[in-house]
């Protein structure tokens, strides 16, 4: 198949504003997988190390929500909040939204190896498709992981995708925190956090409640209200 066929599936159409056509969904081949397997068990061996400290407001938020949830993280803490999930919550009710593109595939199969489930889509690829699958997701009493500003930003935005999808399906929205005072800073467009061996990384959890006072804005304004108190609890000096 040319590339240039391909580079056309993946562009956004202009003839197609509502993003409802079938964009390549791109997986690792045979011989990525094989070297998947040897990387992805150093980086759970790395991963396990971190600990983990938790205030008790944040784990009686945690254990107080039964129902379908959406998990709100930011994009460059997205490793370390999959991590965090695993163990605290149950990984396998849990998929989370990842881009269709290519190099997300390795994001794909580290995600699917610490068990949790994946919807493919982002805001350019797929966006229907992912609402569809989020919605189904959700109603069959599922939890869901969203990164507001991924795939790929600008850094700390909150596209009111998530906002308006908790809204619709009825569901709360549960912003995780994670920060780390030891950690490697990615040169990435997200500067992505990747906590040295056996650091300590602090989470606070805030859940914004279906019947919050929030609700009753114009969901641009909800988002930007709830971006203003998540970057509060972000802590991040860069």
């Amino acid at each position: 198949m040319p590339a240039s066929w391909e580079m056309q599936q993946n562009r956004p159409d202009n003839h197609d504003p509502f993003n409802t056509g079938r964009p390549v969904v791109h997986t690792l081949g045979f011989w990525r997988r094989l070297l998947f397997y040897p990387l992805a068990l150093m980086a759970c061996l790395y991963m396990r190390t971190w600990r983990f400290r938790l205030d008790p407001s944040g784990k009686d938020k945690l254990g107080s929500i039964k129902g379908p949830r959406i998990l709100v993280s930011w994009h460059n803490r997205s490793l370390v909040s999959a991590e965090f999930v695993r163990r605290h919550l149950q990984p396998e009710r849990i998929a989370t939204l990842i881009s269709p593109s290519r190099l997300a595939a390795w994001e794909v199969a580290l995600f699917r190896f610490l068990g949790l489930q994946v919807i493919r889509g982002s805001t350019t690829r797929r966006s229907i498709q992912a609402s569809m699958e989020i919605l189904r997701h959700l109603k069959a009493g599922g939890d869901v992981g969203i990164s507001p500003d991924g795939p790929s930003g600008p850094l700390y935005a909150f596209q009111s995708g998530a906002t308006a999808l908790a809204h619709k399906a009825g569901v709360p929205l549960v912003l995780i925190a994670t920060s780390c005072h030891l950690a490697r800073r990615l040169r990435t467009w997200d500067r992505h956090m990747l906590p040295y061996p056996f650091a300590t990384v602090r989470v606070v959890i805030k859940s914004v409640a279906v019947d919050s006072p929030v609700w009753q804005q114009p969901i641009e304004q909800a988002t930007e209200q709830i971006r203003q108190d998540y970057l509060e609890m972000t802590h991040d000096p860069f």
